[in-house]
């Protein structure tokens, strides 16, 4: 058992961060002793060997704390790693040689304060002091420190996690840690089911023509009509978003569990899907996911991320329904609609409601690592100072922030790219890759085959 001896200050963020690290992440088991002193020591009684972490973050005088003083300071310095390269230092102190790490014999200086870099970017600490949001009240991926510091798509956490790990096995070369697996972790957001719930033949026949006369997408507009025409006795076979069973189809040869989050009730018309899960469709739909080992998750509506009671309340329509329908699960999760989020808030919203795990927190507008990490984890709320039992899934990839094309690459090119390499980073780390893709998003065999290949790596 690890002795980390840590300063006074901040014990309930001390103590939550240690755990995430040392005991989820990592899978060590440790005693905390709290005394006074400036730095974080790590040591494994009996053996020899000293770890001296700096301590930046966690040590902030309490008029700064939670304000902008308390950020960390720009331009961001980097050390060198051999594994990583140039690493971002959010928290730091360097040593007396000017380096961040200083390496002895038995002992070694590590100044990057891992503890309250990782703790900033796991609890998203920035969040709370932004002032700009975007036009749907979201914290734009361009106001975040990785963005402007450009590691937006390096799991900075997990990099901090590996190079601590690296200094205690060097010292202490018998310590095992939790074995870990790479895993691609699918789901999508059921925003529109049916392309036909709500709408007339002729209406249909307009959005056909649209496709060809505005976008010039012909197999869009084939499917449409072909829609038009089929879903006129209510068939729904042929409705070009009904794509679930193939979902599920390619999940299983994959060997994966696909999630699918549905709307419960609508807060804001024309932006809350196009159904009622009271619809029979759309209970025999979740019956049939259910039945085939997928999983049913909540995808609380437009203007719920504020509010406790809606979330609770739709998410107790969700479980009322399962349970009339033979639906069990052991976990309950989902994400919030438009990736709407405001920390900690809606996180405290979740726990309260008895969710289980959020998988929001990805950029509406960019893919990478919002939380700076690709492992799941316990929350915290920054404002009562509480960890949560709530687990966040960070979502790494939502499949409208790729599909956008480059100079000399189609969308499909520069869709697989950005996807691919952001699955080595995850699967480097034994970490969760966690791909939402809507199932109305299907429409074009481009679509089609890029979902396949992403599958395929």
């Amino acid at each position: 058992m690890l002795l980390i001896k840590s300063p006074l200050t901040r014990k309930p963020e001390r103590d939550y961060i240690l755990d995430v690290l040392f005991h989820h992440f990592l899978g060590l088991s440790y005693e905390i002793l709290y005394e006074e002193r400036e730095d974080v020591e790590i040591s494994l009684p009996g053996s020899n060997g000293v770890i001296r972490l700096a301590d930046v973050l966690l040590r902030t005088e309490e008029d700064r704390w939670l304000t902008s003083r308390s950020m960390p300071r720009e331009p961001i310095e980097h050390s060198v790693h051999a594994r990583f390269g140039a690493v971002p230092i959010l928290y730091g102190q360097r040593g007396r040689s000017g380096l961040y790490i200083e390496e002895g014999q038995d002992d070694c200086y590590c100044g990057i304060d891992i503890l309250g870099s990782s703790f900033f970017m796991l609890t998203r600490y920035e969040e709370l002091l932004a002032n700009k949001r975007d036009a749907r009240d979201r914290f734009p991926s361009e106001s975040s420190i990785a963005y402007r510091a450009n590691f937006l798509d390096r799991p900075i956490v997990n990099e901090y996690v590996e190079i601590f790990w690296e200094l205690m096995k060097k010292r202490w070369p018998r310590i095992e840690r939790k074995d870990r697996q790479a895993s691609l972790v699918l789901s999508h957001d059921v925003d529109w089911p049916f392309y036909s719930f709500g709408k007339s033949p002729i209406r249909m026949l307009k959005d056909s023509l649209a496709d060809i006369v505005k976008r010039r997408n012909y197999e869009a507009s084939y499917l449409k009509a072909r829609a038009a025409w089929r879903t006129r006795g209510g068939e729904l076979i042929d409705d070009p978003f009904n794509t679930f069973r193939w979902l599920m189809t390619l999940s299983e040869k994959a060997g994966l569990r696909s999630a699918f989050y549905f709307i419960t009730e609508e807060t804001v018309a024309g932006l809350d899907g196009n159904y009622s899960v009271y619809n029979p469709e759309i209970q025999s739909l979740m019956r049939e996911i259910h039945g085939r080992g997928h999983e049913i998750g909540l995808h609380p509506s437009y203007d719920t991320y504020n509010s406790p009671d809606r979330i609770s309340r739709q998410f107790q329509i969700l479980l009322d329904i399962a349970g009339k329908n033979g639906i069990r699960q052991e976990r309950w999760g989902g994400r919030q609609h438009y990736l709407r989020w405001k920390g900690p808030e809606t996180w405290q919203y979740w726990e309260e409601a008895g969710l289980d795990y959020d998988s929001t927190l990805g950029y509406a507008d960019s893919p990478g690592f919002r939380c700076g990490v690709c492992y799941e984890y316990p929350v915290f709320n920054l404002l009562s100072r509480e960890p949560l039992n709530l687990v966040e899934k960070p979502l790494i990839v939502m499949e409208q922030t790729v599909w956008k094309g480059s100079a000399g690459q189609t969308k499909e090119e520069a869709a697989l790219e950005q996807i691919g390499s952001l699955y080595q980073q995850c699967r480097s780390f034994g970490g969760q890759f966690t791909l939402l893709w809507h199932n109305s998003e299907f429409v074009t065999n481009e679509q089609r085959t890029t979902y396949r290949k992403c599958l395929d790596q």
